[in-house]
């Protein structure tokens, strides 16, 4: 999609961040908010550098350039290549990239929304989107097919470092939610699947900074907009939410592409050498959750029937 195809930019919320009815209320109409400066943009920074460290010694960044400008020769590395999991284990292994979700300011928002004490979903998800790849970009699509559980769960998607359009970043489909599940398909890129959308409902995107934040309904149609940078990579985090009452599955309780690499992608390889005891497995001294396993069932049943199964609650609609 390029930046003609967006209709609006995103409504910022900033000014309604002490008026939990009022974030809730735009929230269940727009199926967003987006927050400028929610999370330090030092702290965004740092973690930025870091996982650019990273694909530095993994020979992706150009020799003799600023780490932090991200700057790339390297064909494309996707998501699942064995080059990007070499990468993606130490990404993964970062405490800073674990920790930065669970900021105070986060937590206020999302339990603004969810009107209880909340429970963030430990699967942290990095993308390193790279320039000129974007017929392997993510594809319109709901996470909810992903994380399931209450129909009711928040996604949080932060820029690891400012994104103009050209570089592209997350647009949203707003208002989507309120048709419920929409019947994926196939599609190249992360995740696999697709989704088709109404063409009366608006794209909005705007140009990010370090420290914004977008939280979106787990059934709000949303994808990457392309990277038409020459050679810049685009760093972001996606990462989730739910309250503490509501149904959670398994898949998410892992990390980022256990299902792939379960020995490289596993907690006890992840955490081992982590210094920060508090964030270490911090979901096993929280709240119990109710866990249930992830079904494929939407993928294999009559679109009627999960339709009904699926729709957000009567406050989405």
């Amino acid at each position: 999609m390029t930046t003609s195809d967006i209709s609006a930019p995103f409504v910022e919320s900033n000014d309604i961040l002490d008026n939990p009815d009022a974030l809730l209320r735009r929230f269940l109409r727009d199926g967003y908010l987006f927050v400028r400066d929610l999370l330090p943009r030092d702290e965004v920074l740092n973690l930025r550098r870091q996982i650019f460290e990273h694909c530095r010694e993994g020979g992706w960044l150009c020799d003799g350039s600023d780490v932090m400008d991200g700057i790339t020769d390297h064909e494309p590395v996707r998501e699942g290549d064995p080059a990007w999991a070499l990468v993606y284990e130490q990404v993964q292994k970062l405490e800073a990239f674990h920790r930065l979700k669970l900021h105070a300011n986060v937590q206020r928002l999302m339990e603004a929304l969810f009107d209880e004490p909340v429970f963030c979903y430990p699967m942290t998800i990095a993308r390193m989107a790279f320039p000129n790849d974007n017929a392997h970009a993510t594809h319109p699509h709901q996470d909810w097919l992903y994380n399931q559980g209450s129909t009711f769960n928040v996604s949080c998607w932060a820029p690891l470092g400012d994104i103009p359009a050209t570089v592209g970043g997350l647009k949203i489909l707003a208002g989507s939610h309120k048709a419920g599940f929409l019947i994926p398909h196939p599609a190249p890129g992360p995740g696999g699947q697709t989704v088709d959308v109404d063409p009366d409902l608006p794209w909005v995107a705007s140009d990010y900074r370090a420290g914004d934040l977008l939280a979106f309904h787990g059934l709000v149609v949303h994808g990457a907009r392309g990277n038409h940078s020459p050679d810049r990579i685009r760093l972001s985090m996606d990462f989730r939410y739910a309250g503490i009452s509501h149904t959670v599955t398994d898949v998410p309780m892992k990390p980022h592409r256990n299902w792939a690499y379960p020995k490289k992608f596993s907690w006890d390889n992840l955490d081992a050498d982590w210094q920060d005891q508090e964030l270490r497995r911090y979901w096993e001294r929280g709240p119990k959750m109710k866990i249930v396993p992830l079904s494929d069932d939407f993928l294999r049943r009559d679109e009627a029937d999960i339709r009904n199964r699926s729709r957000p609650h009567e406050a989405d609609a």
